[in-house]
Order: C-alpha cells, then sequence, then structure tokens
C-alpha cells in the first residue's frame, strides 16, 4: 500500500520537478538571473498536470490490476479447525 502510494505521490511531483529542472537549466545555458519563477499561476498548473498524471495512473491501475470478473468469488470459510482465505473459483 505505501509503494503505491509513494508511486502516486511520484506522479504528483514529476511536473513540479521537470520545471525546476527546466528553470535551473535556463539559468545556467543562458546565464541568466531572471528565469522564469515559480508564479502561483503557474504552480496551479503544475498541480493540475500533477492531478492528471495521477488520475491517469490510478485509471491505467483500475483496468490493469485485480480479477477477472467472469469467476465467482468464494469467502473464506473455517474447515476441520482452519480458516481457508477466500478465492476466486
Amino acid at each position: 500500500m505505501l509503494r503505491t502510494f509513494l508511486i502516486h505521490l511520484a506522479w504528483f511531483l514529476l511536473p513540479f520537478a521537470l520545471y525546476g529542472l527546466y528553470v535551473h537549466g535556463v539559468r545556467l545555458l543562458l546565464r541568466r538571473r531572471q528565469a522564469p519563477a515559480f508564479s502561483p499561476r503557474r504552480m496551479t498548473a503544475l498541480a493540475a498536470c500533477g492531478l492528471l498524471l495521477v488520475a491517469g495512473s490510478l485509471f491505467a491501475l483500475a483496468l490493469l490490476e485485480g480479477e477477472p470478473t467472469d469467476k465467482r468469488y468464494a469467502p473464506p470459510r473455517y474447515e476441520q479447525g482452519e480458516i481457508v482465505p477466500g478465492r476466486f473459483q
């Protein structure tokens, strides 16, 4: 569960990291002191891009993961002193 959370957090932070690299590159390559800044409007756009990436990854996860829908679920049961876990049949 933590791995999934960290992956989605990375997808959200990716636009911010790429923009930071862009700003740093502009300062280094063009030797400018006045590089593009982190304005509230840009932060909002980067956050929206990050949310779109997270939504896309959640959508892909829902499509690619999980059990087939044509199987029937057998719930866990108690059998001869042991618990038999649930499964798809």
